[in-house]
C-alpha cells in the first residue's frame, strides 16, 4: 500500500533556512517602514492643505471682516476643541476638563482648589488606566507629574510659617497711589505710553513646566495682569457714573409701587432710557485692561519671527511691545569674522528636525535667535526682557530707528553658593515678579512668622516706593523715562533697580556677572541711592539675614 509523501496535519514542515528567515524579516520590516513612511506623508500633506485652507479663510476674515490674527486664532481653537469634544469618549472629557481646570486655578492662584484637583486627578488617571488600558497611560500619567512638580517648584521658593502654611504672596501688579503720583506727571493720558502686547518665550530645556507652560512663563503672565479686584472696582465705578444698577432700578420701581399701593407694575419713562444706557453700555467694547500675550513654549525660530511680525502689526502708535526671553543661551564655538554686529549669539530655540550629518555649530548658529533678528522690530517701542546664561549677546543693541527701546538682562552667572534654581524658575524673573520671594532664597530663610513676613513686604513696598520717587527726578534716558508711563513695565522697572541694590548688598554677588544690568544704564542716584539700602538693611535686619554687608558704598557696573 503506498503512502502520501505530504506532511500530516500535526508533522510540521522543515524549518525555513536560516538566510530565508533573515530575508523574509526583513522584507516585513521594510514594509512596515514603508507603511509608515506612507502614513506619516499623508499627513503632512493633510496638515498643509490645511494650513493653507486656514490661511485663506484667515485671509479673509482679517481683510474682509476686520478680525485679528489672535482672533482668527481664538476661533479656530474653540472648534477644533467642540470637534475634539464631539468625538472623545467620557472618561477623556473629564480627564481634560480636570487638566484646563488646573491650569484655570494656577493663573488664578487657586491654590487650595488645586491640591484638591491634583489628588482627585491622580486617582481618575489611575482608574482610568487600570479600567480601559488606554495607549495614551503614559501621557496622562505625565500631566500627573507635570502638576505635582509644578506645584512642588513653588513650595521650594517660598518661606511658610510655624505650622508649614504658604504665606501670603502678591503675584500680580500692585497699584500704589505713591508711585503713580510720582511718576505719572509725564505726558497727558491721551499721549502715555501703553503696554498693549507681549510674547512670552520658555525654552529652558529642563524648567519644570504643565500644560506648555513653564514656571518663568506662568510668573511673568501673573506681573502681567492686574488684580481683579482693581478692574472690577474700576469698572463698578465707570458703571455708576454712567447708569444705575439694574438692582437700584428695580428698588426704586418698587418703592415707587409700595407708596401708591398698587401691586401692578408701574411703568416709569426714566426706567426705559436706563434700560437702554445698560444695553449700550454692555455692547460696547471694553477697553483690555492687561496686555494682549503670546505665550510660545519651546518654540522655533521661525513661530517667534511670525508672532513678532503679528504683534508688531498690533501695536498702536502710542503703544509698545514687550519680548521676554527665557532660554538657554547660544553662543558661537568659533569667533565670527565676518564683522556683522548682533550675529554673534543669542538664545536657543527649538529645532524641529536636525539632520544626522549636519554641523552642529552650524545648527547652532541657524536656530539661535540672535539679537539682531529682533532690530526690524524696534521701529516700534520695544521692551525687552531675557533671563539667560548668556543675556550678555543683547547688550547694548543699536538703536536703530530712534524709538524707545530698553532691555533688563540677568546675571550671565550666580555664585556657586547660591542654590541652582534652572528647574524652578530664573532668580532674575523671580526677582521681577515677587522680590519677597527671591529675596528669602538667597537668604536661605525658609521659616518666618507671619507678622514679620508682613513687615518684611511692608519694607519691600516702601523700597520700590522710594526707588519710583528717584526715578521720577533722575536725569533717566529719553526711552527710560516713556516706559515708565506704563505700570506694568514702570513696575519691571523699579524691581530691576531693586533686584541691582540687593544683589550688589548681599556677600556671595561679588563680580560683576553676578549682577543684572540694563540699556539704557538706570543713574547712579537710584542704584546707590543711601535710602533705599536703608530699606535693605532693616529688612536684612528684620529677617535676621546676616548674608549682607552694609559698609561698602554700591557702585553702579
Amino acid at each position: 500500500m503506498s503512502t502520501s509523501s505530504a506532511p500530516g496535519p500535526n508533522i510540521n514542515p522543515d524549518p525555513l533556512p536560516m538566510e530565508d528567515v533573515v530575508s523574509t524579516n526583513a522584507v516585513t520590516a521594510e514594509a512596515i517602514a514603508r507603511q509608515n513612511q506612507t502614513v506619516v506623508e499623508e499627513f503632512q500633506y493633510l496638515l498643509e492643505k490645511s494650513q493653507q485652507l486656514f490661511a485663506g479663510l484667515s485671509f479673509v476674515l482679517e481683510n474682509s471682516y476686520g478680525l485679528k490674527r489672535w482672533e482668527v486664532g481664538e476661533i479656530a481653537s474653540k472648534i477644533g476643541q467642540l470637534y475634539y469634544h464631539y468625538y472623545s469618549a467620557l472618561m477623556i472629557k473629564k480627564l481634560r476638563y480636570y487638566a484646563r481646570f488646573t491650569v484655570v486655578c494656577l493663573l488664578l492662584n487657586n491654590r487650595d482648589i488645586i491640591s484638591t484637583l491634583k489628588d482627585e486627578l491622580a486617582a481618575l488617571v489611575k482608574e482610568y488606566i487600570n479600567m480601559y488600558r488606554p495607549p495614551d497611560a503614559a501621557e496622562w500619567q505625565l500631566v500627573v507629574q507635570e502638576v505635582a512638580s509644578f506645584t512642588d517648584a513653588e513650595k521650594k521658593l517660598h518661606p511658610v510659617n510655624s505650622g508649614g502654611l504658604y504665606l501670603p504672596v502678591a503675584r500680580r501688579l500692585q497699584i500704589s497711589k505713591v508711585i503713580s503720583a510720582a511718576l505719572d506727571k509725564d505726558g497727558s493720558s491721551s499721549t502715555k505710553l501703553k503696554l498693549q502686547e507681549a510674547i512670552l518665550v520658555g525654552n529652558a530645556h529642563n524648567q519644570i513646566k504643565f500644560s506648555e507652560l513653564t514656571i518663568d512663563m506662568y510668573r511673568m503672565l501673573q506681573s502681567l495682569e492686574r488684580e481683579t479686584s482693581q478692574i472690577r472696582g474700576a469698572a463698578d465705578s465707570t458703571l455708576k457714573d454712567v447708569v444705575p444698577s439694574a438692582v437700584a432700578t428695580a428698588v426704586a420701581a418698587g418703592a415707587v409701587n409700595e407708596s401708591s399701593g398698587s401691586s401692578a407694575p408701574v411703568k416709569d419713562e426714566s426706567t426705559d432710557d436706563v434700560a437702554i444706557a445698560q444695553r449700550r453700555t454692555a455692547d460696547k467694547p471694553t477697553k483690555r485692561s492687561n496686555p494682549h500675550k503670546y505665550l510660545l513654549y519651546r518654540p522655533t525660530l521661525s513661530q517667534i519671527m511670525v508672532y513678532l511680525a503679528t504683534a508688531f502689526r498690533e501695536i498702536a502708535n502710542d503703544s509698545a511691545l514687550l519680548v521676554y526671553l527665557s532660554a538657554d543661551g547660544s553662543k558661537r564655538s568659533v569667533p565670527d569674522q565676518s564683522g556683522a554686529k548682533g550675529y554673534h549669539g543669542g538664545i536657543l530655540t527649538n529645532s524641529r528636525k536636525v539632520a544626522d550629518n549636519s554641523d552642529l555649530d552650524q545648527q547652532s548658529i541657524s536656530h539661535c535667535l540672535h539679537p539682531g533678528d529682533l532690530l526690524p522690530f524696534t521701529r516700534k517701542p520695544m521692551f525687552l526682557i531675557v533671563d539667560s546664561n548668556n543675556s550678555v549677546a543683547f547688550a547694548e543693541m543699536p538703536r536703530v530707528f530712534n524709538h524707545p527701546f530698553m532691555s533688563l538682562l540677568s546675571p550671565a552667572e550666580y555664585p556657586a553658593s547660591i542654590p541652582d534654581t534652572s528647574q524652578v524658575g530664573g532668580l532674575f524673573t523671580l526677582f521681577l515678579h515677587a522680590p519677597l520671594l527671591a529675596f528669602s532664597f538667597i537668604c536661605g530663610i525658609e521659616q518666618i512668622s507671619p507678622d514679620t513676613w508682613e513687615q518684611c513686604s511692608g519694607l519691600i513696598t516702601q523700597a520700590e516706593g522710594k526707588i519710583a520717587e528717584l526715578m521720577a527726578t533722575a536725569a533717566l534716558d529719553k526711552s527710560a523715562r516713556r516706559f515708565l508711563q506704563d505700570e506694568f513695565l514702570r513696575q519691571f522697572m523699579i524691581r530691576f533697580a531693586l533686584c541691582y541694590i540687593i544683589l550688589k548688598a548681599h556677600t556671595a554677588f561679588t563680580e560683576p556677572k553676578h549682577l543684572p544690568t540694563s540699556y539704557p544704564l538706570l543713574p547712579a542716584s537710584v542704584l546707590e541711592s543711601p535710602e533705599v539700602l536703608s530699606k535693605i538693611r532693616s529688612l536684612a535686619v528684620l529677617a535676621n539675614a546676616t548674608c549682607f554687608s552694609f559698609e561698602d558704598p554700591i557702585v553702579a557696573s
